[in-house]
């Protein structure tokens, strides 16, 4: 979704560059060129909208599932299934409370999260879960530490799958304060220091 967004946004300043180029130079071309920039800017923030509408919708509808599978910090996507295995990605539900969060806090939360995440395979009428999640190198380690002390196979990949994870430094800056508050001052991780982990639950 993240890649979507950052589509629409691209789309957006695009556009309305284009209506702002085409609004300043209908006073010299003509009229005609106005009639093109009305259109194309309600266009961009048409299409804004509409882009933040579904993904909020799609959301809310994993956001339902996490609540009712237990979870609390994450939610899961499943993208690849087969008869006798599903996949499914693991993402961070950013914080909706009024207090704010800590790292402490979100962490304890996420590995609970994992042992949740391990019951749900568990019961899963398939052969095999898998989880994938690509991720800093804090909570890769953690998920690493949660897989061995459930015996569980787990490999990291060769190469992060979903490419739209690592975030720039302003990206990360956002997510600090939607996350803390602005109140934290953590390290942006290294786009080379993001990794995508694999975790194999073999269901009974």
């Amino acid at each position: 979704m993240r890649v979507w967004q950052k589509r629409d946004y691209s789309l957006f300043y695009g556009m309305t560059a284009t209506a702002v180029i085409f609004f300043l130079s209908h006073f010299y071309v003509g009229k005609f060129l106005f009639f093109l920039a009305a259109p194309l800017y309600v266009g961009a923030v048409t299409l804004v909208f509409y882009g933040v509408g579904k993904r909020n919708a799609i959301k809310q509808g994993y956001y339902r599932e996490a609540k009712r599978i237990g979870l609390e910090r994450t939610f899961v996507i499943p993208y690849n299934e087969s008869d006798d295995e599903i996949w499914f990605e693991i993402h961070l539900i950013e914080p909706v409370e009024k207090r704010k969060s800590t790292p402490v806090r979100i962490l304890r939360q996420y590995t609970r999260d994992l042992q949740r995440l391990y019951d749900f395979a568990k019961t899963y009428p398939k052969k095999r879960v898998v989880f994938v999640g690509t991720t800093h190198p804090t909570l890769t380690v953690i998920a690493m530490k949660e897989a061995k002390r459930l015996g569980l196979d787990y490999e990291i990949a060769p190469s992060i799958h979903d490419q739209s994870a690592p975030m720039t430094k302003r990206e990360w800056r956002g997510v600090l304060r939607k996350m803390y508050g602005g109140d934290q001052k953590i390290r942006a991780p290294a786009k080379e220091e993001w990794r995508t982990l694999i975790v194999r639950v073999e269901t009974p």
